[in-house]
């Protein structure tokens, strides 16, 4: 039946030549509508349930990725637009280009919906290998994606006001400068991106420490305008992209992969403490495993260098503060925490009011923070304990003293 059938059989008479015009346009506007919601329902109903079926006997990982993007359900979308373009195509109607133009621009904006929908989901099936946390290419995807975009806005104009695409581009030169202010953060982060994962300068996994942005903790996700990371309280830090390139950072990974954790710390002895060792004192200590050795070949040195000297000025001797750093090296280098490749030392600073800083550097093999925490707590309680043993004092202020000039005691 044809519209003319159709409006006999309603009732309606048309008189008027503009009111037939709309509703020639209503009736072939609805009868492609309804076969292509007709078309829609039955492949995406069908077909991706048969699509499903099929993959589903291969039990591969990214077929969960595949089905939780939904891609062959936005794939469906294609479909009525294009039965409408055939059946629009067979259609002699003067006017029928109205429609064409309607048309078009769906089919173009659906298959931009299914382009991106298929890139996503090539980054999320590219992020469930290993590879992906060394060279991820979110950045790149987005990059695209945005490009895609700004094509699909030029074509779906150029279709409504019947140009071609150069012709508007020709056009958008005058408004470059305006483009390349909205599209800034873009430009810089792709830019950035580039950069950063090019010269292996961060990646998803890492430690980082950034003051300027308050961000100490490990990177979630690199995105074309922003890097996430996940500080240790937990809470989520937002950097630009281009900051991490613009601006210093400290990035952790050559900690990770190095096989050690420095720790440097240091205690203070008190300078009235220390003193040349006693006879008594050096017999007290060759009881010691660590030191018994090294005892032994410092006294045959020094009786060596202490020859013709006429005053105990002039003579070399063993401190206590001396063969307590020894002792340190010595326990050190048996500790099973602490990596003896890596640098490891008992080194004295220079001396302040508060007394002399004996440091402990080396690198714990634990880099795990609460286990590298331990380490470090159990080589200073052993200090802390030990320190008595060589008749040497921890610096630290009285519990109570009186402040200068007042009368006031303070505790």
């Amino acid at each position: 039946m044809d519209k003319k059938g159709w409006l006999d059989f309603l009732g309606i008479s048309v008189h008027n030549p503009h009111t037939e015009v709309i509703l020639d346009i209503i009736f072939h506007s609805v009868i492609v509508a309804l076969i292509a919601a007709l078309l829609y329902f039955v492949i995406n109903k069908w077909l991706s349930l048969l699509i499903w079926k099929i993959m589903g006997k291969t039990k591969r990982s990214w077929h969960d990725i595949i089905y939780k993007q939904r891609f062959f359900n936005k794939l469906s979308y294609l479909i009525p637009p294009l039965a409408a373009y055939i059946i629009l195509e067979n259609i002699p109607w003067a006017k029928v280009y109205i429609l064409q133009r309607l048309v078009d621009i769906w089919m173009v904006v659906v298959s931009m919906i299914i382009f991106s929908n298929l890139l996503s989901t090539i980054n999320n099936i590219y992020e469930s290998y290993p590879i992906a946390k060394n060279r991820p290419i979110r950045v790149f995807i987005q990059v695209l994606k945005t490009f895609i975009y700004t094509v699909v806005v030029i074509i779906v104009i150029s279709i409504m006001v019947n140009k071609s695409p150069e012709h508007l581009i020709v056009g958008l030169g005058a408004f470059a400068a305006v483009l390349l202010l909205i599209f800034k953060d873009s430009i810089l982060g792709f830019v950035a991106g580039v950069q950063l994962l090019a010269n292996k300068m961060i990646r998803i996994g890492d430690w980082i420490v950034m003051p300027s942005n308050n961000a100490n903790g490990v990177v979630l996700e690199i995105n074309l305008y922003t890097v996430k990371v996940q500080n240790w309280d937990m809470t989520i830090s937002t950097i630009p992209t281009y900051q991490l390139v613009s601006q210093s950072f400290i990035n952790w990974r050559g900690m990770q992969e190095s096989n050690g954790r420095r720790i440097e710390r240091y205690v203070s002895i008190d300078i009235s403490t220390v003193h040349f060792l006693s006879p008594e004192e050096i017999e007290g200590f060759r009881s010691s495993v660590y030191l018994k050795e090294y005892i032994e070949k410092m006294l045959s040195t020094l009786e060596n260098m202490n020859k013709n000297k006429g005053t105990i000025l002039d003579e070399r001797k063993l401190t206590n503060l001396g063969i307590f750093r020894e002792y340190m090296e010595f326990w050190l280098e048996a500790n099973p925490d602490i990596n003896n490749d890596m640098t490891h030392m008992v080194r004295q600073l220079q001396p302040t009011a508060v007394g002399i800083p004996i440091q402990i550097y080396c690198f714990s093999l634990k880099q795990e923070w609460i286990a590298y925490e331990k380490v470090q707590s159990d080589i200073f309680d052993h200090i802390l304990a030990v320190v008595p043993h060589f008749n040497l004092k921890i610096f630290q202020y009285p519990a109570e003293m009186f402040v200068p000039g007042e009368n006031t005691k303070v505790s």
